[in-house]
């Protein structure tokens, strides 16, 4: 997805999320803030990270990168 892309679908509000795997947290942009930000963290494991994004996915309106 461009930049323009994400712009885009974050004007009618939808949240874009990411997984850091390096730092186990998850990221965000919205319309608030279109640069990347730090939505959870302190994740004990990918699994628990993957769990918890699977959960964020399931919302309406939050799209994966």
């Amino acid at each position: 997805m461009t930049q323009k892309d994400q712009e885009k679908i974050m004007r009618i509000g939808f949240q874009i999320i990411r997984r850091d795997y390096q730092n186990l947290l998850i990221k965000q942009k919205d319309a608030k803030n279109s640069n990347w930000h730090n939505l959870e963290s302190g994740f004990a494991s990918k699994a628990a990270l993957d769990r918890r994004m699977k959960e964020l996915l399931e919302l309406d309106l939050i799209v994966e990168d």
